[in-house]
């Protein structure tokens, strides 16, 4: 009998199943990813307490280091805000002395202008109706205001660099803006009883038209003006006697002048012995605490 081979049958090209015995598992995709790191204890202790001591300190040194370095860049920035600032405030400061001096030479030249006003108006009332001609002087009310700056010092308020300069500094420079606005504020009020004297004019220039009584208004008004700059001599006067840069100046020879004032000698004297005695104090207390803010700093140093 003829041997016959067994038929072999194709499994079909596109099953893989068919191929694949049954009891052959395909690997899942957990099973062929990448070994994970295997970790093995140490086998010796990492940290002993020297090392432990030796690591905080290198910690400690550290962060000390950094804010050390912190500060002093900090500081370093602090320093050139100030000089920005006492720049600006050194600039300004010139720039006022340049205007009180204006001040001092407008004070000379108009204040016998206003005395040669009430002049008139006194001849006037003695006179009613007298020509032009006869006049002891003749009108003149044109005056210059020439005003003080602070635009850096309120900048300077009103941001944190203050705190960084030196308090005696500070007190200096407040000090000086509160003089230069107190003296600003009585030019002001100079400037508006000056307003008010020659509002007259508006109607009719020719003041010999002014009846008694108006002519009574006008002295009046005159001497006021008068009075007012009086003030201004007085507190310009007094600035000049703490910021010898601010001049020229006026003397208490051009107040007493307007007021036609008199004082002796003794009296004089007792007045300067007062001023110099404010003077005193506001230069000790500047003294201590400039000692008490170079101690302050010098701590803070030693801290570091």
């Amino acid at each position: 009998m003829a041997d016959h081979d067994p038929e072999i049958t194709q499994a079909p090209a596109n099953s893989l199943q068919a191929a694949v015995p049954l009891e052959v598992k395909t690997p899942s995709a957990r099973e062929i990813s990448a070994p994970m790191l295997d970790v093995h204890a140490p086998r010796q202790s990492v940290h002993t307490w020297k090392d432990f001591f030796i690591h905080i300190a290198t910690i400690v040194v550290g962060l000390l280091i950094a804010i050390g370095l912190e500060q002093t860049v900090e500081r370093l920035h602090h320093e050139h805000q100030v000089a920005e600032v006492r720049d600006s405030l050194n600039v300004e400061r010139r720039f006022n002395a340049n205007r009180f001096g204006v001040l001092t030479d407008e004070f000379r030249r108009f204040v016998p202008k206003l005395e040669s006003n009430l002049a008139v108006f006194t001849y006037l009332r003695a006179h009613p109706n007298a020509p032009a001609a006869d006049w002891p002087g003749k009108l003149d009310w044109l005056a210059l205001n020439p005003g003080f700056l602070d635009a850096a010092w309120k900048t300077a308020e009103q941001s944190t660099i203050l705190q960084y300069m030196p308090r005696a500094e500070v007190q200096r420079n407040s000090e000086l803006y509160s003089r230069l606005f107190g003296l600003r504020e009585t030019m002001d009020a100079a400037g508006i009883a000056l307003n008010e004297a020659r509002r007259f004019a508006i109607q009719d220039p020719d003041p010999s038209h002014l009846s008694p009584v108006q002519l009574d208004r006008q002295i009046d008004l005159t001497l006021e003006v008068l009075l007012e700059y009086a003030l201004i001599g007085r507190v310009e006067n007094n600035l000049a006697s703490r910021y010898p840069d601010f001049m020229p100046s006026l003397k208490r020879d051009d107040v007493y002048g307007i007021l036609h004032a008199t004082t002796n000698a003794d009296d004089q004297k007792a007045i300067n012995a007062l001023i110099e005695r404010i003077d005193q104090m506001e230069r000790e207390l500047g003294t201590q605490s400039s000692i008490s803010e170079s101690n302050q700093k010098a701590t803070e140093s030693g801290r570091q």
